[in-house]
C-alpha cells in the first residue's frame, strides 16, 4: 500500500486528479455516511426531515 505522498507525486507525475484515501476508501459527504441531510439556520446546524 502505498503512503499519500507517493500516491500524490504519481498524480503530478501522470497530470492526473488526486483523489485522497480515508481507510481505504474516497472521501464521503455527511449526508452519504449519516443518511441524513443538514444546513445551517440561525447559526446552528439542522437535520432536515424528510
Amino acid at each position: 500500500m502505498k503512503s499519500r505522498r507517493e500516491r500524490r507525486q504519481e498524480a503530478r507525475e501522470s497530470r492526473t486528479e488526486f483523489k485522497p484515501q480515508y481507510n481505504g476508501k474516497a472521501p464521503q459527504t455527511y449526508k452519504e455516511y449519516y443518511g441524513v441531510d443538514y444546513e445551517r439556520f440561525n447559526n446552528k446546524f439542522v437535520t432536515v426531515a424528510k
